[in-house]
């Protein structure tokens, strides 16, 4: 038997509006990979292989952290090894004038003048700051470690020595009566009650709020390092103790024989001090350079899932090319069969009866 079909110009138009749209998503997905080199689906395209390049991503993305971690840390060791040379070449000019005066007629104010100016800057430099936050303060990075010795209001640190000063000979550093006393009592002072200033407890309550803990960074998967180093160092209070008593205890009003008392006092603490700064910056150098060589670890690594994840991912835009010319073609043919459609008209086959 022959059965009679019927085609509908609206059923037409409807088959041809659902390809249209199938070639537009087609399209714009073709385009999206153009644009970005990657599958616009890939987790459609890869199946069961997607969790492969979801776990190395996530892999770039932490180890990528890290290294961000790491050139941070690296900025801030610098600017701290920058503190650290500026605070030893001050240290190494006033060693040069201490040494000097045990062996010629200095004059005493030079003498204190570079005791103020090495006091000086030993606590700017160690009051250095990078984007807010303060390079010698250990995990207090956010508090100043030092307050200034010389300022208009005395510090806590220039009244507890100006204090222990006068419990000790009944005066005060700028009386000129200091004149007075000999050198065995100075000795003593500075052996004692003096150097008890620079105490673990001393030094927290009236020089420095720095943490004693550094900071320490993960500078790779597995290995986590000290990166800074405090004002509450041994080598920073030993000069700052020689700083001060050159500055702070009235040199210039002491006879001379009490003057080289102290000179040669200063003299061995700023020695000490020297020694213990090129310490710690060995130390920055070391971790410096352990960091440096973890992020060029981490640069092959970068390099090798990024490559990974490309043989997995990527297009080949010549291919992705050739496929968005074949579907606006196939798009504009669409579009064209699509206005025929609608102007079929049935008119156009009626004729009139003769």
């Amino acid at each position: 038997m022959i059965t009679t079909s019927f085609i509908s110009t609206t059923s037409l138009s409807d088959e041809t509006r659902r390809s249209i749209a199938r070639i537009q998503a087609s399209l714009v997905d073709a385009q999206k990979e153009l644009s970005t080199g990657r599958h616009a689906d890939v987790g459609v395209t890869l199946g069961a292989s997607t969790g492969i390049t979801v776990s190395m991503r996530q892999d770039l993305n932490h180890i990528q952290s890290i290294q961000d971690t790491n050139n941070i840390v690296l900025t801030r060791m610098q600017a701290s090894q920058s503190a650290l040379q500026t605070i030893a070449d001050k240290a190494g000019v006033f060693l040069s004038a201490l040494v000097g005066a045990q062996s010629t007629s200095s004059m005493p104010d030079t003498i204190a003048q570079e005791a103020q100016a090495g006091m000086q800057t030993l606590q700017e430099q160690l009051n250095s700051s990078l984007d807010g936050q303060f390079l010698f303060s250990g995990i207090n990075s956010d508090v100043k470690p030092m307050d200034d010795f010389f300022s208009g209001t005395p510090s806590a640190s220039r009244q507890s020595v100006t204090g222990a000063f006068t419990a000790k000979f009944g005066m005060s550093p700028d009386d000129p009566a200091v004149a007075s006393i000999s050198a065995s009592d100075m000795q003593d002072f500075l052996d004692n009650e003096f150097s008890d200033l620079f105490s673990d407890a001393n030094w927290a309550n009236n020089w420095s709020a720095a943490s004693d803990k550094a900071v320490t960074n993960r500078i790779s998967r597995t290995e986590v390092a000290a990166t800074s180093t405090t004002a509450n160092d041994t080598a920073f209070r030993k000069l700052t103790q020689a700083y001060a008593m050159v500055s702070g205890l009235g040199f210039t009003n002491l006879n001379a024989a009490t003057q080289q008392a102290v000179v040669q006092k200063a003299t061995t603490l700023v020695g000490e001090a020297t020694g213990g700064l090129t310490k710690v910056q060995s130390f920055l150098g070391v971790t410096q350079q352990r960091v440096t060589d973890t992020n060029d670890q981490i640069d092959a690594q970068i390099d090798f899932l990024t490559k990974s994840i490309g043989n997995l991912e990527s297009v080949d835009p010549t291919t992705v090319t050739t496929q968005i010319s074949t579907l606006t073609t196939q798009l504009e043919a669409a579009y064209s069969l699509t206005n025929r459609l609608n102007n079929l008209s049935l008119m156009d086959y009626l004729t009139p009866s003769s």
